[in-house]
């Protein structure tokens, strides 16, 4: 056995040294690429980015003022004072492709947008939730589904529709949702979309 086992670790060194060179290789390669793009995205000049496709709250048909909790109160101030501001969902973009695409000095701004967004669909969550709690269901309903329609990734909105859909049977809503939740990516979009389909059994 020992000798069988002399024989063949030759053979698996030189499959490791392979394998670790190979891996290198891509290694450089991908940083090379990924180092080229940035010096090209640093050249960029500024673009228009006054076209781009801007969040509006609509402040004048969600739920505000159904509720008088200071936690709901709290939410409610925090979209209105976001209602001022530039928003924009750019999660499916890098620094890099940002600056590609508009050019390096927009890039602070588009960030903030970004992180304004982030705030958005959290506060959304929150304010679904709160008044979901409280007994308001069709306004929580409301809110939760604006937040998907604005690209919300939040969970905990998809799981709170799935349930509510499959609760009032509402198949065609729950297909909606499941197209919805189709395009969404990162860790929890497996899961997202083996709950709604088990909420659609």
């Amino acid at each position: 056995m020992l000798r069988y086992f002399l024989m063949i670790l030759p053979i698996l060194a030189l499959i490791l040294m392979h394998h670790l060179k190979w891996t290198k290789r891509v290694s450089d390669e991908d940083n090379a690429r990924f180092w080229s793009r940035e010096a090209k995205a640093n050249k960029v000049r500024k673009q228009d980015i006054s076209h781009l496709d801007y969040i509006y709250i609509p402040i004048e048909t969600l739920p505000f003022g159904i509720d008088s909790s200071r936690e709901v109160q709290r939410a409610e101030a925090t979209l209105r004072k976001l209602d001022s501001t530039q928003i924009l969902n750019l999660s499916a973009y890098t620094n890099t492709d940002l600056k590609l695409k508009y050019g390096v000095s927009n890039l602070t701004t588009l960030s903030e947008c970004d992180d304004r967004f982030t705030t958005l669909i959290r506060t959304l969550y929150q304010w679904a939730c709160l008044l979901l709690d409280h007994g308001h269901t069709e306004a929580a309903i409301q809110v939760a589904e604006y937040s998907i329609d604005i690209g919300s990734d939040i969970s905990g909105i998809y799981y709170m529709l799935a349930d509510y859909y499959r609760l009032v049977d509402n198949t065609e809503a729950m297909s909606r949702l499941q197209k919805s939740a189709a395009s969404l990516t990162g860790l929890n979009a497996t899961l997202i979309k083996d709950y709604i389909n088990k909420s659609k059994v």
